[in-house]
């Protein structure tokens, strides 16, 4: 079978697996949100749809810094990286992200909401809003500002954690920190806001650090395991499998479930185990054809999934009501259907004309910014060697 050729990574930095847990992770969230945005019921033996399936974002989180330990790690110690990191990460980011923003805010004022602060809109154009309660304007896009936030500070770990063990330290105490401040996030919240629909805590950068340094740890492993090529074999897979088949097949996660949601924390480990597993020994079905094109357009699917949903939602409400007499709850399956459809081909049109053009005036930015470093290191070796006669009879 031709390998799949990306448009967004390289291919001596591609990794199938990894781009096929992003398709899988994206699909997972439109699925969780058809039910809980779309009003459409699961079979009761796929309740774990609704209930696990949102914690897709955490196994972004952790591919998001895997991936950039297994990208950037090897180019620190070249000129101007920190650089070109930051271009690459803001043009990967933020021209869909503003295009969303744009998109919102229009339709807040045609519905007439009214226009949103200039704090708030301040605080989503410089990609903060992971700090300030409820202060997002983009419907699904926390974990954007999550993102960012943990782009920015990246390069220092990258910088301080260079083996397997001082990446298990920073994993264990970002956990304790991770939980403790989840917790604190949590009470705090809900007293000033008892009627809260939403956590904050869920949504902030604090509570969610844990996952990123989780993908660090993995990368680091998998470096230490180099020397037993077989050990990831037999552990990885184990572990995704039993940690993950015990969440999703009983109702260990709801017993775990407190304010410092240690239920997602054990999804973090089945889920880190599983990068591991994809990074390290990639399986057919999940790096598959279907599963990478579903990962090279998995930021446009999670960010234009939210808006295509409330936009079919009465019509496939309908649909599940027109199926249910003949097929009862396995509507679900056509509605589904019907829903992820709409979702990719806007997720398309997002990709080819807001996506890949922003990714290549970013590329077009660094060629630009190398053209010049090699033309002032020209220029620079030009006047070594044409010294003003003065300067060389002073020396």
């Amino acid at each position: 079978m031709r390998a799949f050729s990306s448009t967004l990574v390289q291919q001596e930095r591609f990794l199938p697996g990894i781009h096929g847990l992003r398709g899988i992770a994206a699909l997972a969230v439109v699925l969780f949100h058809l039910v809980h945005v779309g009003g459409i019921k699961t079979p009761i033996f796929l309740e774990c749809i609704g209930r696990d399936f949102g914690f897709g974002v955490h196994l972004f989180f952790i591919l998001s810094a895997f991936s950039l330990m297994h990208s950037t790690g090897p180019r620190i110690y070249m000129p101007g990286w920190l650089s070109q990191y930051f271009i690459k990460r803001f043009f990967r980011i933020a021209p869909l992200f503003y295009f969303m923003l744009a998109l919102w805010l229009a339709v807040g004022l045609i519905k007439g909401t009214g226009a949103k602060d200039p704090i708030g809109i301040f605080l989503n154009l410089t990609f903060t809003f992971g700090f300030i309660p409820q202060s997002g304007i983009v419907w699904g896009g926390w974990s954007v500002g999550v993102e960012m936030i943990f782009y920015a500070v990246f390069p220092v770990a990258l910088l301080l954690i260079r083996s397997h063990k001082s990446a298990l330290v920073l994993l264990v105490l970002s956990i304790l920190a991770t939980t403790a401040l989840r917790a604190a996030l949590h009470d705090q919240y809900m007293a000033l806001d008892p009627a809260a629909q939403f956590d904050w805590s869920y949504f902030s950068f604090p509570s969610n650090m844990c996952f990123f340094v989780m993908g660090i740890y993995v990368y680091q492993l998998g470096k230490l395991s180099k020397a037993y090529p077989q050990l990831p074999r037999v552990w990885a897979p184990l572990a995704a499998t039993v940690i993950l088949g015990a969440l999703l097949g009983s109702d260990l996660g709801p017993r775990l479930y407190n304010s410092a949601r240690w239920d997602i924390v054990l999804w973090g480990g089945g889920l880190s185990a599983l990068c591991a597993w994809q990074g390290w020994q990639p399986s057919g079905a999940i790096s598959s054809r279907p599963f990478q094109y579903f990962g090279e357009r998995s930021y446009s699917i999670y960010l234009v999934h939210p808006v295509v949903l409330h936009v079919v939602k009465g019509q496939v409400l309908k649909l599940y009501e027109w199926c249910a007499p003949a097929i009862g709850a396995y509507s679900f399956f056509v509605c589904a259907g019907v829903a992820v459809s709409a979702v990719l081909v806007c997720a398309e049109a997002t990709f080819r004309l807001i996506e890949v053009p922003g990714i290549r005036l970013g590329r077009k930015m660094l060629a630009m910014k190398r053209f010049q470093a090699v033309k002032t290191a020209l220029s620079l070796e030009a006047n070594e060697y044409h010294v003003p006669a003065q300067v060389r009879i002073r020396g």
